[in-house]
């Protein structure tokens, strides 16, 4: 027997032997009571009554023997009940320890069909990266190989520029064989330029840009290359090279961060390419949850050179849920409605061109009038090239939905997903080149 204290008073606990010795004094006190209730009865029955004392004994014994019969009965009647009441939470609790297991065994079938499709989808998406970039290996070695057969050997040393190589903005262009190996050993660099809303400043989106790397480290700008690049009839396959680094990128901040979105430049080459663009594509579609992450922009003059083949291509990204870009404005002559029904989500216009106006005799409307022209076909206006304060407070009447440049932020290396936890400064900086563009 132990005791406790429990809101103040005590409590006696009982072990199970302690029960049954408590059991067997409380029936032993109720026999007893019994057997002096009857023989009561016998002493008094004989005075009371003039009952002889015979009859009396025999009424007193037979009245015992009754009770004991009627408290037996009692008490096995109570006996019964709780032991049926043991029994009925026994075969509840079965019933519900049942069930749990039936429900840990349901939410372990389920755990293991999300992690085979998450293994599923993620062995899914490194075949497909693989077979993407097989296909620009393999067309890279077939394009060295025709050099190669033209009698233009590659030079024997990596850092030998090619025959003739020429300063480019005061560096030396690269090699073929530079080119090459910068693809193939992925020293691709991703920069992110952050967009921020207007007036607010708030980072909403990035910018995402490419640069490629020498094997010491330096910086190979696209002058550089591109040269090399359009002889050797391989501008495609780098940008489809870029193109798909982005993509990764993508998904690395998308597991991190979901509310992340980026702006992807797609080249002319890239979207005219048959031999890749339909299965980037098919890519994309298998990777529709990235479609709110992604934003596909096009230069004016590639979205106006487009042929049906490029807008089916495009369409079926849309129908996707992916969203569309334009850039590089050169004249405002612009169907605002078409572009919203081919899901552009999104027009840059450099803030100098809105604040000095295009005055060719083809725009449908004058740079002031842009905004109020977008704003009725749902399409966002983003003011690029922005570097000065003045810029801001100059565009500030337009009432711009969000706004970039260098004086939000210049393009910066990325360094993987933990990057994007905090804004870049709204610093100003002094006008300068921006080779990003």
């Amino acid at each position: 027997m132990s005791c406790t204290q429990f809101s103040g008073r005590k409590v006696v606990l009982l072990t199970g032997s302690e029960t049954e010795v408590m059991k067997s004094l409380s029936n032993l006190l109720i026999t007893g009571s019994y057997a002096i209730s009857c023989i009561l009865v016998t002493f008094f029955l004989p005075v009371l009554m003039n009952v002889p004392g015979t009859v009396a004994l025999a009424l007193g014994m037979n009245l015992f023997l009754l009770c004991g019969l009627v408290h037996g009965r009692i008490d096995s009647a109570r006996y019964e009940r709780g032991m049926n009441r043991r029994l009925i939470g026994l075969v509840r609790g079965q019933k519900a320890l049942l069930q749990d297991v039936e429900a840990a065994k349901r939410e372990s079938g389920q755990l293991a069909e999300m992690f085979d499709a998450l293994d599923l989808k993620s062995h899914k998406e490194i075949v497909n990266e693989m077979r993407v970039l097989e296909g620009l290996l393999q067309r890279m070695a077939e394009k060295r190989g025709e050099v190669t057969v033209n009698g233009a050997a590659a030079p024997a040393a990596p850092h030998a520029p090619t025959h003739g190589a020429r300063l480019v903005n005061g560096k030396m262009e690269i090699s073929l064989l530079e080119l090459n190996e910068a693809l193939e050993e992925n020293r691709i660099d991703l920069y992110l330029q952050p967009i921020v809303s207007l007036p607010q400043r708030k980072v909403r989106s990035y910018e995402c840009y490419s640069r490629l790397r020498n094997d010491s480290g330096a910086l190979i700008e696209p002058a550089q290359y591109i040269g090399v690049a359009e002889a050797a009839g391989i501008v495609s396959t780098i940008d489809n090279f870029l193109l798909l680094r982005w993509v990764q990128l993508i998904r690395r901040l998308h597991n991190r961060n979901r509310g992340v979105v980026i702006f992807c430049n797609i080249s002319a080459h890239s979207l005219r390419d048959q031999g890749f663009f339909p299965q980037f594509v098919e890519f994309m579609e298998q990777n529709v949850d990235l479609a709110g992450s992604m934003i596909f922009e096009f230069s004016q003059s590639t979205v106006e050179e487009n042929t049906a083949l490029e807008w089916r291509q495009l369409a079926r990204l849309s129908r996707q849920g992916y969203r569309f870009s334009m850039d590089n404005l050169t004249h405002l002559d612009i169907d605002l409605e078409e572009l919203s029904r081919r899901h552009f989500a999104h027009i840059k216009v450099p803030a100098a061109t809105l604040l000095t106006g295009m005055k060719q005799a083809r725009s449908r409307f004058l740079s002031s009038d842009i905004k109020l022209a977008m704003r009725r076909f749902g399409i966002d206006l983003i003011a690029e090239k922005i570097e000065e304060e003045a810029t801001v407070v100059g565009l500030l009447e337009y009432e711009l939905d969000f706004g970039q440049g260098y004086l939000f932020g210049e393009p910066r290396r990325s360094r993987g997903p933990d990057e994007l936890q905090s804004a870049p400064q709204s610093t100003a900086r002094p006008a300068m080149v921006n080779q990003f563009t």
